[in-house]
């Protein structure tokens, strides 16, 4: 088998690699943000009053934060997928639903 053959037996999907990459990315910007605006709400107040230090409130933001996506991602990825649009539609173009996400998550 040549490598042009063998490329193309890897699946579809492999043109769009490059897209899943992308939007990996992108995601991982988005809740880094996310992320470090709500420590800085709810850390706020306790590190300028001086009950916290900084160093702490880092410490105990990346234990929480990390805990909660990990707890809660999969509720929220359910929500999106089951309660905001519908899949099913996409069977046929799926990398019509890639883009429009990577789209949309750009466009925040």
């Amino acid at each position: 088998m040549d490598l042009l053959t063998e490329s193309k037996a890897s699946g579809p999907m492999v043109a769009f690699l490059w897209m899943l990459i992308l939007g990996f990315i992108i995601a991982f910007v988005l809740a880094f943000s996310v992320g470090a605006n709500d420590v800085a709400n709810s850390f706020g107040t306790a590190v300028g009053s001086g009950v916290v230090t900084l160093r702490q409130a880092c410490i105990l933001a990346s234990i929480f934060e990390t805990v909660g996506s990990v707890l809660l991602g999969a509720k929220v990825s359910e929500t999106i997928r089951k309660g905001l649009i519908d899949v099913e539609m996409y069977n046929s173009t799926q990398e019509l639903l890639m883009a429009g996400s990577i789209s949309a998550m750009f466009g925040e």
